[in-house]
């Protein structure tokens, strides 16, 4: 990701999709997934503030903070916590 995030975007039906929206809105703001952390690491060398990774070997879904990935929740949540979490 390349400087701050660009936000929502509702395309209009027959709008022009330009590389510039497909690497602004699509691209860039994908949630990448990694077999562990040195390839994440290797491949998000400049990650952006709110950017989200997922890392396969220890099943973590993290968040950039602007200096450190962290937990953004996952596999460390039980059933209770995620039950109580959707309204039920």
């Amino acid at each position: 990701m390349a400087g701050a995030p660009a936000g929502y975007r509702t395309f209009s039906a027959g709008e022009v999709l330009t590389a510039a929206n497909v690497q602004t809105y699509l691209q860039d703001q994908v949630i990448s997934v990694f077999a562990n952390e040195a390839a994440a690491n290797a491949a998000l060398a400049a990650p952006a503030e709110g950017q989200f990774r997922i890392l396969n070997d220890t099943d973590s879904f993290q968040r950039y903070t602007g200096s450190a990935w962290v937990d953004a929740g996952g596999a460390s949540v039980g059933f209770e916590q995620t039950f109580l979490l959707m309204g039920a």
